[in-house]
């Protein structure tokens, strides 16, 4: 894992659907190039897939992330998947768990969640959404077709929508600059031992741009307010600097604690994104009705 790889891998989490091409511009490297890297970094495991990540306020709720302590199995966290308004779940190296939830009340959606999974959170915190607008019923319809084919093409989606190439195109671009939605890389768990990739989360007030100087390669990938958590895709040269990142982070004002975070899988709840767009769809249809 080289410089270069961990900026396309940071390029990849802002917009995955971006071509060989400008992915190179952005790198000084050649498409080939470009594929080449993706396609080694997707069979050491580093690049799992592809996926829609979405701002629920475009359902009209609210974006919640749930944490549980260690010793969960995937088969527990295939069963928080399917747990009311989860629209996915991280399942951690250390075996703890990260829940995703939609609903329209925070307090109430984290109370379902734990009676269902019978055991209480270690914390959850509540993220603020920078999207503001309204999807039409042609966004409705090209989002549908989009989350179970993230990277399908212009064209592809032209055919399943029914809608012409240059409306798919232009819709398409208001979803992702409006920043309802991004079209991002799924990372996991590197198949070998010698990758320094890794996911941290910081809670503190302690600024960003602080943080990115002690870390260096870091990129902010979620962040929560009531409780302020930062959650951070960072890149180091070695073991030794990774543990002297560690113990300069908590030096730092602001900062209440550092975790670092590898997840082994992410469980997606598609059917349950599916359903709130088709709702979507149909109430649409109804009002023109």
């Amino acid at each position: 894992m080289d410089a270069k790889d961990f900026r396309l891998l940071a390029i990849l989490s802002e917009d995955a659907r971006q071509s060989f091409r400008s992915l190179g511009r952005r790198l000084s490297l050649s498409a080939p190039a470009i594929r080449e890297r993706l396609r080694r970094l997707e069979g050491r495991g580093i690049v799992q897939g592809y996926w829609v990540s979405i701002d629920p306020t475009i359902f009209g709720r609210e974006d919640v992330l749930v944490s549980f302590d260690k010793e969960w199995t995937r088969a527990d966290a295939v069963r928080a998947s399917e747990a009311p308004d989860v629209a996915w779940v991280a399942w951690k190296v250390d075996g703890g768990l990260t829940v995703e939830l939609w609903p329209r009340d925070a307090k109430r959606g984290v109370e379902t969640l734990a009676r269902f999974l019978g055991r209480r959170p270690s914390w959850h915190g509540t993220a603020e959404s920078g999207w503001t607008g309204k999807l039409s019923g042609l966004d409705w319809r090209i989002l549908d077709s989009l989350i179970d084919t993230p990277l399908e093409s212009i064209e592809d989606l032209s055919n399943s929508t029914g809608l012409s190439p240059k409306t798919v195109r232009s819709h398409l671009a208001r979803l992702t600059q409006s920043e309802a939605i991004y079209v991002v890389a799924r990372l996991g768990l590197p198949a070998d031992s010698g990758v320094l990739v890794y996911n941290l989360v910081v809670s503190g007030r302690g600024p960003f741009a602080e943080l990115k100087r002690v870390i260096g390669d870091t990129v902010l990938i979620h962040e929560t307010k009531n409780q302020p958590r930062k959650y951070l895709f960072c890149r180091a040269d070695s073991l030794g600097e990774l543990t002297q990142t560690l113990e300069n982070l908590r030096r730092l004002p602001g900062v209440e604690s550092v975790q670092v975070s590898l997840n082994r899988e992410m469980i997606l709840q598609t059917e349950f994104v599916h359903r709130l767009v088709r709702e979507r769809i149909s109430g649409g249809a109804r009002s023109r009705r």
